[in-house]
């Protein structure tokens, strides 16, 4: 009689191994072949299963190299697994058992990335352990990832917690952790357009850290193991795109804001020895959408330096960047794809970029969060950081690290005034009182892809008052330099309150060219070696022009970090302004120049209510003026009403203008402008075609009548709108509210 009792013992214990997988709950063996041929057709895995090996013969280090690399190595060459697995299990005996988990970031969230590694290692080699081995290392585990601290720096601690239950296969568990996950994972971004509540330095790090594994590659590993839902969510693509295109200058170096530390420590890619890639999210931006991969490739390229790099091999990298056999999406990379990101309004944050595709490109944007905020973010709502010629040329505060203090030559920058106070950073206070929000309304309106581009941030909720902060940048065209324009509108709450507009450059020295209107700053390393960190050799500089005059101007001295030797102490300028019936309309030039960049001729312009400045740069003129909107101004012939009116002229004749207003008349004997019913933000490229002339409005939904020689009829995105009324050379329409292409013809 034939004996089935060892059948049914192999019966039972098949039953035992989960369906997912025979070695885990998490690792999928099924993908394993796929896995080994995509090493043998792909240079680039191939690398990755070499460097695995490489790391590997290195002996012991530190868990993620061990762990990450043993475990690849134990799938792409199983002929030596048995050196893989003593491997792992030397790291359990050595560092897990011993492993003390704190209440503190460096000994709970960062050690949790250890974890991370060493618990995918556990589920490739766990049925290839005694089960008292297994149950041992699994207890270790446990214990570790179940001290992780909850209530802080929450996606560490519920990653690990979240993958140790798919790993032990409760799925009530795992769907609760996995609640909280997600939870302390939102609030790393803005669900509406991706931008980062912490600063851009917290955000790079959290997101590209290879010491932030459980926080940055859980998501990739849910992915793989089906749970559709990261790599399509809009607020995590738009984080990609923004982390990529948005936090950091051209050159790829962040720009300062929140507890953003220095633009050295703080980057958006994890490299050693030049060109291997430690942590893989720089390279697998593509997982999110084709622009935050291009946007990642150029900041790789010119940013970290890196034409052909190598994803180091690590099991979770290689996780990443090939997925699963199921759905056969593996990924590669290659630097010539790259593009630096252009100008963008996210509903959180203004950007505002030259068109060149240059790392000397310059680059303005501005915070404003509409909620969401942590403790991470200052108290910064409408602050500026500026970049241009490859250098930081306007920063924020930044800090030096929880709770601490920086003294440079004397100077005492306290963790409380980089932190909470707002006058450490680029923005606009009422009264000299610091903000008592970190929210803002966001950026509510803009005009992007013209020579002129706008944008305007909103805020009441920080002030005693409102703030309208209009940025506008006039590109590099016409022969000409770029430069911005600031116009700030103020209404103050309490009629004894001035309006004090703070400006930080990014050097140690403020230089005064003419009191209370013009100062100078150098981008460079003062004697004593002190001064801002260096990145060009293009000797760049800011000029701040102050076109509406102040009451007074404070030079006030602060101390900028320590950290990577970036600190010094610097000059920043406190200015105030008087109100008239509890309003101010202020106007500031931002100038960026270097050794081939000349900053423009500056001259200050006072005609009635409208204050501002002629900027001249050979036979180009520009004239930019400001006001509450509620007159009718004039300067030259050219007469207008609105909040912001810019114009240009080339040897006395007109080529753009931008108002943010109700009216604009150039003063020819035939008209060019407009006038509406309700204030519009209008620009019109006035260079006339044989058609007409184009450019773009943003409507609240109102009339407008335009004046243009022979016009015959207006174009909204390309459709005739029907004619109110016409006349010679004008014509009055309506525009509906919204943002639009703008054409006025003459045929």
């Amino acid at each position: 009689m034939m004996n089935f009792k060892p059948f049914l013992v192999i019966l039972f214990c098949l039953a035992l191994i989960p369906l997912h997988g025979v070695t885990g709950n998490i690792i999928d063996t099924t993908d394993y072949s796929y896995w080994r041929k995509l090493a043998k057709i792909s240079k680039m895995f191939e690398t990755m299963k070499t460097s695995a090996i490489s790391i590997v013969n290195q002996g012991d280090g530190e868990t993620r190299d061990v762990t990450g690399a043993n475990a690849l190595a134990y799938i792409l060459d199983p002929a030596n697994k048995s050196k893989y697995i003593s491997a792992i299990k030397n790291k359990f005996e050595t560092r897990i058992q011993t492993m003390k988990i704190g209440n503190g970031a460096a000994t709970s969230s960062v050690p949790s990335h250890e974890l991370f590694y060493a618990l995918l290692a556990l589920d490739v080699i766990r049925y290839d352990l005694d089960p008292f081995v297994l149950s041992k290392y699994e207890g270790w585990l446990e214990e570790k990832i179940m001290a992780l601290v909850i209530g802080k720096w929450d996606p560490h601690g519920w990653a690990m917690r979240m993958l140790y239950y798919k790993y032990i296969g409760d799925d009530a568990k795992f769907e609760n952790a996995k609640k909280e996950f997600d939870i302390g994972l939102a609030e790393h971004y803005m669900a509406n357009d991706g931008v980062s509540p912490a600063g851009n330095g917290y955000c790079v790090q959290r997101w590209n850290s290879i010491e932030r594994s459980a926080k940055n590659s859980t998501l990739d590993i849910m992915e793989y193991m089906g749970y559709n839902e990261y790599y399509s969510n809009p607020g995590i693509i738009g984080l990609k795109e923004f982390m990529y295109g948005y936090a950091t200058a051209p050159f790829g170096r962040i720009l300062l804001y929140g507890d953003s530390r220095n633009a050295e420590g703080q980057t958006p890619w994890n490299i050693e020895d030049g060109n291997i890639i430690l942590s893989p999210h720089i390279v697998s931006a593509a997982r999110f959408s084709p622009e935050a991969y291009k946007y990642a490739m150029w900041t790789l390229r010119e940013g970290a330096g890196v034409s052909k790099g190598a994803v180091k091999g690590y099991l979770s990298n290689y996780i990443i960047m090939a997925g699963s056999a199921a759905k056969n999406n593996p990924i590669e990379f290659n630097t010539d794809d790259a593009v630096l990101a252009p100008s963008r309004l996210f509903e959180n944050y203004g950007a505002l970029k030259s068109k060149e595709q240059y790392t000397n490109a310059l680059y303005v944007s501005m915070y404003n969060l509409k909620g969401n905020t942590e403790y991470h973010t200052h108290y910064e709502v409408n602050a500026l950081a500026m970049a241009g010629y490859g250098e930081i040329l306007m920063r924020n505060a930044g800090y030096d690290g929880p709770n601490a203090d920086v003294t440079i030559d004397g100077v005492t920058a306290t963790f409380n005034f980089m932190h909470s106070n707002s006058e450490s950073a680029n923005t606009l206070m009422i009264g000299g009182k610091r903000h008592t929000s970190k929210e803002g309304e966001g950026i509510i309106e803009g005009i992007l892809g013209e020579n002129i581009e706008y944008f305007r941030g909103s805020s009441s909720k920080a002030i005693e008052g409102t703030h309208l902060r209009d940025v506008i940048f006039l590109q590099p065209s016409n022969g000409v330099n770029g430069y911005y324009v600031i116009m700030d509108h103020v209404t103050t709450d309490n009629a004894e309150d001035n309006v004090n507009v703070v400006w930080h450059p990014n050097a140690a020295t403020l230089n005064t060219i003419k009191n209370a209107t013009e100062y100078f700053s150098e981008i460079k390393i003062e004697k004593g070696h002190t001064g801002p960190h260096i990145y060009s050799k293009n000797e760049a500089t800011l000029t701040t022009f102050l076109g509406t005059p102040p009451a007074s101007v404070e030079i006030k001295r602060t101390a900028n970090q320590a950290r990577s030797g970036y600190g010094y102490a610097a000059d920043y300028m406190y200015t105030n302004y008087n109100t008239t019936n509890q309003r101010a309309s202020i106007l500031t030039v931002l100038f960026p120049g270097d050794n081939i960049h000349k900053t423009g001729d500056l001259s200050r312009i006072e005609s009635g209510d409208y204050t501002g400045s002629k900027i001249t740069q050979r036979q180009i003129v520009d004239v930019a003026v400001t006001s509450d909107g509620n007159s009718i101004g004039a300067y030259g012939s050219e007469t207008f009403q609105g909040e912001n009116i810019l114009y240009r002229k080339a040897s006395g004749e007109f080529i753009s203008y931008f108002v943010k207003g109700k009216s604009f008349k150039s003063g020819q004997d035939i008209q060019t402008g407009f006038k509406s019913d309700a204030s519009v933000a209008l620009y019109m490229n006035t260079a006339t075609d044989s058609e007409g002339v184009n450019g773009k409005i943003v409507s609240p939904g109102t009339d407008v009548t335009f004046y243009a020689p022979d016009i015959s009829s207006v174009r909204l995105e390309g459709n005739k709108l029907p004619i109110v009324d016409t006349g010679s050379n004008w014509l009055r329409v309506n525009i509906p509210k919204g943002t639009y292409n703008l054409e006025l013809m003459n045929n």
